[in-house]
């Protein structure tokens, strides 16, 4: 069962190294991790610190689902909220499931790539027109970048009401200057493709948005993976009353 929740905006760029960080363990990352997440503040180190301890097996007061299943697929898991269909290929685990949204995970042919794909609740206040709109979404994203840890090659915002409700499309690569493997410290490529939109219909506070997002990490950017990305986006989609 995948259930969303209320959870203020993550960062789209940090986040993802929070899911490589577990999805790499070496001895030690719990610690790590946790002393990274304390750069983004204590009430984001509290979420971020239980996710990690919950990713690994650790036992936290908390209703979700953390054991890894295999999936078909393409496979639905219909919801009130949304409907979210898990990427249309082989190799994919649910790694990830609460009221905070869901996360898929797979390994890629190479090492220490890996691929994720999430689903998150977004808290998104009022915006008046589309270009405050972007502008909100843009600053969360900087706020929630760790620059000494990222280094920004190139990052495109877009708004879009292609879905018939508010959306900001966006597409980043990153260096992640400090990536923690299997084989020590490492600098790979981040690539983000995400879209992060107002919900047409849910709009209790905390709830008010979504955001979908799919990431690859790795030596080499994948040039594959705007074809992935959409799928698994376009596969997200708010029910039909």
């Amino acid at each position: 069962m995948v259930v969303l929740g209320a959870l203020s905006f993550v960062p789209l760029l940090g986040f993802f190294l929070l899911v490589a960080l577990v999805s790499h363990l070496v001895p030690g990352s719990i610690f790590r991790a946790r002393a990274w997440a304390r750069t983004f503040g204590r009430a984001r180190e509290i979420w971020m610190t239980r996710f990690i301890a919950v990713s690994l097996g650790i036992a936290v007061l908390t209703a979700c689902q953390t054991t890894q299943r295999p999936l078909a697929p393409g496979q639905l898991f219909p919801g009130s909220v949304l409907n979210i269909r898990a990427p249309n290929s082989e190799g994919w685990m649910q790694m990830h499931s609460s009221n905070q949204g869901v996360i898929f995970v797979r390994r890629g042919a190479s090492p220490n790539e890996t691929y994720a794909a999430r689903v998150f609740a977004v808290a998104l206040p009022e915006s008046k027109g589309r270009d405050e709109f972007v502008t909100l979404v843009k600053q969360r994203n900087q706020e929630n970048t760790s620059p000494e840890r990222f280094s920004s090659i190139e990052v495109k915002y877009e708004y879009t009401e292609r879905r018939g409700y508010p959306c900001v499309s966006i597409k980043g690569i990153a260096d992640d200057t400090k990536a923690k493997t299997s084989s020590g410290e490492q600098i790979l490529k981040l690539q983000i493709n995400s879209l992060v939109c107002r919900h047409p219909r849910q709009q209790a506070k905390g709830f008010e948005g979504f955001g979908i997002e799919f990431s690859h990490r790795g030596f080499n950017p994948d040039k594959a993976l705007d074809v992935q990305a959409d799928a698994f986006i376009e596969g997200v989609q708010v029910p039909q009353k």
